[in-house]
């Protein structure tokens, strides 16, 4: 299965802890792709850092969540299940 996090910025700073997040992630996942664009959040706009990853281990993906939002001082982490993914090689 394919999800994707959607990460917001710090509500007080208005910074995206890309760096921190991608440090949080990597210590559970070696595999993810990380895009920075522009989400909103109660009406909102907001810096957003966006995560895919593709596993099985949806409960590991529930759990990244929950630490992300505890050391992000986040409200929520958005986690959508959107599909597989395959790798092509040649």
């Amino acid at each position: 299965m394919l999800y994707e996090l959607s990460i917001g910025h710090n509500n007080e700073t208005k910074k995206l802890e890309s760096a921190k997040a991608i440090a949080i992630i990597a210590q559970q996942f070696e595999g993810f792709s990380a895009l920075k664009g522009l989400g909103y959040w109660q009406g909102q706009p907001e810096k957003t850092l966006f995560i895919k990853i593709e596993t099985e281990n949806k409960a590991g993906i529930v759990e990244l969540a929950k630490e992300l939002c505890r050391q992000l001082q986040q409200q929520a982490v958005a986690v959508a299940s959107i599909g597989s993914m395959e790798f092509i090689s040649v």
